[in-house]
């Protein structure tokens, strides 16, 4: 049987990982004038279907609904005015990201340039944070908190998950 939050932290690594090359494309940007703007796409691509559809809807649908429904207060204000808050601004930064590189496409002008920059590591930088703030907060809060019987269920849903992302 999976374990949620191990699958969960295991993605972590996966997106991580996704980071680096990110932030490598910025400095290579940055400091050769360089962009390979497929790559970018490619990347604006994993984040919209693995960290925000798989990942993070996962994390809200199962996990995060769990901890609220079963932990009260203290939960829902980790969950809602937390993780979920910092889930949105990923999106917000992925969506200008998106748009910033189609308007470079228009007019690769200076000011295009700082919006690919400055969305691409603001996307990093909220990623990096998040992600710790999880693997060393959320996740052994809920392992902790969380019954055996819905650590379980949550497994078992996990497994099941059958949506296409």
């Amino acid at each position: 049987m999976s374990d949620i939050i191990q699958t969960f932290m295991e993605e972590h690594k996966k997106i991580s990982e996704s980071m680096e090359d990110l932030k490598k494309k910025c400095l290579i940007f940055l400091e050769q004038d360089q962009i390979d703007l497929e790559e970018f796409r490619e990347a604006v691509s994993f984040i919209r279907s693995f960290v925000d559809k798989q990942h993070h809807q996962r994390e809200e649908k199962l996990l995060f609904q769990a901890m609220m429904e079963e932990l009260g207060e203290v939960a829902v204000n980790l969950v809602q005015h937390g993780m979920m808050v910092e889930h949105d601004l990923a999106r917000l930064y992925a969506g200008a990201l998106d748009a910033a590189l189609k308007d470079w496409e228009e007019s690769p002008d200076g000011e295009n340039k700082l919006q690919i920059l400055a969305n691409a590591m603001g996307y990093y930088y909220l990623m990096v944070r998040h992600i710790d703030r999880e693997n060393q907060v959320i996740y052994p809060y809920a392992r902790r908190s969380l019954s055996q019987e819905t650590l379980q269920r949550l497994n078992k849903e996990l497994e099941n998950d059958t949506e296409t992302f």
